[in-house]
């Protein structure tokens, strides 16, 4: 069970998201053609740790083995969505796949504990970042400078009305 909990007013949910880097360039994604796009990952289950978590959520997404899992930064975020306030504890990780990635975009259906997901993943650099819509804005700061390599990061991001995020 996903370590969420959502009511009328508000959302809370725990998630972690594997940054893969190679040959300088970034593999992110997107999920059901919105106008965004994310670092993949998902929700952290009840009783997982986030590094198990970025493992698991790595291999049914991509569909590959992790050699190492690094944590670069832990994100406290806070937006409103339709109303609703929102409120995710996020962490990230630098992620070595245990083989190397084909340095291709591709689609692929995942089913998500019973849903269907299109998911569409892109490798870009850091300076294609800069007119790329990635969520969170902090943490596309953060590759778009390099910074992911300077120790742990502690964020609280707050946004306002963040529609579809």
């Amino acid at each position: 069970m996903d370590l969420k909990i959502k009511s009328k007013t508000q959302e809370f949910h725990v998630r972690t998201c594997g940054i893969i880097i190679q040959k300088n360039k970034f593999l992110i994604m997107r999920v059901n053609k919105t106008n965004y796009y994310h670092i993949p990952g998902g929700h952290i289950e009840i009783g997982e740790d986030s590094k198990a978590g970025v493992i698991r959520e790595i291999k049914e997404e991509i569909g590959c083995d992790v050699k190492e899992a690094k944590l670069f930064a832990i994100y406290e975020n806070f937006w409103e969505r339709k109303g609703k306030m929102c409120h995710g504890i996020e962490f990230y990780y630098i992620i070595i796949p245990k083989t190397q990635l084909p340095m291709k975009d591709y689609e692929r259906v995942e089913n998500d504990k019973g849903e269907e997901k299109n998911l569409e993943f892109k490798w870009v650099t850091a300076e294609q970042l800069i007119d790329i819509d990635l969520r969170p804005a902090n943490i596309k700061e953060l590759l778009i400078n390099e910074k992911y390599n300077n120790g742990l990061i502690h964020i609280i991001g707050k946004v306002e009305n963040q529609e579809n995020y």
